[in-house]
């Protein structure tokens, strides 16, 4: 993980170390002969402007994403895909970094445009580097910034100030929307050749979600290989200033996974800031949303016909799903990620694994107009959310051991039972 600045100066420790370091020195008489040949003022002047050329052209490329990224044309092995990833309201913070660590720990290069680091309309003062002899515990905050977010589209939501202002917050949450999504099409726009070969996925959590869902992706055609939306329940809300600023703003044939908690603060169904400002509108107030608000995006799905759509409600889980099914969401971000075409088809390809399949339950399926939508409701883990992934698998192997011998034991209980009920018939 680092900045794109941090990892140009590794770039250029690694050329300085193989190619500079490789040159010889100019010895005084090669010095003295360049010295008498720039004498000549035309000829000093040319070199001169040669030189300021060369400067410029190198100094445009450095600050490319290209000169990052563009080395990752020439190997095509070490990575499985890149994933743009959208921040929430806060920055790269928490579950954001989170998020992004579990993703390249499935081979994948995430790239994180940071709406925090600069710009005229919200900041937040960024940290130094992260040294390697800094430790960076996954449950903690990686300090990327010290001060709070500022600047006219910093906001904390709050219902009772939004059904005060509705003006104010729906121009608000458009112009967030619209500056995030131009750093999508930056992006997007700069990638290298094999990485636009390759595809890309788009990711979002909460305003990234938003920005995520509404963004559109269709000139960029089969190059979006699939949409992950967490947090954001992709409905007419208080998030979203009109009805159409509710819908999937880019292609239809984009394959989408929605994750989402029952209990998110944000969105969901029950006591959410969206459900408390939809409800000052039914009481006659200035709030706003969806008279099926249901904190999930199946309907819309329905709605708009996605070609291919998962909904993943979790039970129990907040904004941050990380805290109750962190070691979940690898699982299932792992299978989408995998065949993103066949998300519908996920609770199937379960079916192998016990502990799985035991907390995945299908609400709806739906296929009409085309295409498959698929709604299921995950249940609470059985283990700590903070426990490692190999540890959990493990556990999960012993307990699916242990409930296969307990129902085992039943059946030949059963079996024996049924056994000695029929001897008197018999005899």
């Amino acid at each position: 993980f680092g900045r794109a600045w941090q990892l140009r100066s590794l770039l250029l420790q690694r050329y300085r170390r193989t190619v500079l370091a490789k040159q010889h020195a100019l010895s005084w008489k090669e010095m003295q002969d360049i010295e008498e040949r720039l004498k000549d003022p035309r000829r000093r002047e040319l070199a001169l402007r040669m030189q300021k050329t060369w400067r410029g052209a190198v100094t445009r490329r450095a600050a490319s994403l290209t000169s990052v990224l563009g080395t990752l044309d020439f190997y095509m092995a070490p990575y499985a895909g890149a994933v743009i990833f959208m921040h929430g309201s806060g920055g790269m913070t928490y579950n954001n970094i989170r998020y992004a660590r579990k993703l390249a720990s499935l081979g994948y290069i995430v790239i994180a445009p940071d709406s925090m680091a600069g710009g005229e309309f919200r900041h937040r003062d960024v940290a130094g580097h992260i040294p390697a002899s800094k430790p960076t515990p996954y449950w903690d905050d990686l300090g990327l910034y010290t001060s709070s977010s500022k600047g006219e589209y910093a906001y904390d939501t709050k219902p009772e100030e939004v059904v005060k202002k509705p003006d104010y917050y729906r121009k608000l949450y458009e112009n967030v929307f619209r500056m995030r999504s131009a750093e999508m099409h930056w992006i997007l726009g700069r990638l290298p050749l094999q990485m636009r070969s390759r595809g890309v996925f788009t990711m979002g959590q909460s305003e990234g979600a938003m920005t995520v869902a509404r963004f559109d992706d269709s000139r960029y055609g089969a190059m979006i290989r699939g949409r992950i939306i967490s947090a954001f329940s992709v409905e007419y809300c208080y998030f979203t200033p009109t009805r159409q600023a509710a819908e999937f703003g880019g292609s239809t044939e984009v394959a989408t996974l929605q994750i989402i908690g029952d209990a998110d603060q944000y969105f969901g169904p029950y006591d959410s800031v969206a459900k408390k400002v939809k409800e000052d509108g039914v009481r006659g107030g200035a709030g706003w949303g969806a008279s099926d608000f249901s904190g999930n995006a199946f309907n819309q799905m329905k709605r708009q016909r996605l070609r291919r759509g998962l909904v993943a409600v979790l039970e129990g889980a907040k904004h941050d799903a990380s805290e109750t099914h962190d070691n979940f969401l690898r699982d299932l971000l792992r299978s989408f990620l995998a065949s993103p075409s066949d998300c519908h088809r996920i609770p199937d390809q379960w079916k192998h694994d016990r502990y799985l399949t035991s907390k995945v339950k299908i609400v709806q399926y739906d296929d009409m107009g085309g295409g498959c939508r698929l709604h299921i409701h995950v249940g609470n883990m059985d283990f700590d959310s903070k426990m490692h992934y190999g540890t959990e698998i493990q556990k999960r192997e012993l307990l699916s051991a242990k409930i296969e011998r307990e129902e085992r034991a039943a059946k030949l209980r059963s079996a024996t039972e049924e056994a000695k009920a029929m001897r008197p018939s018999l005899s």
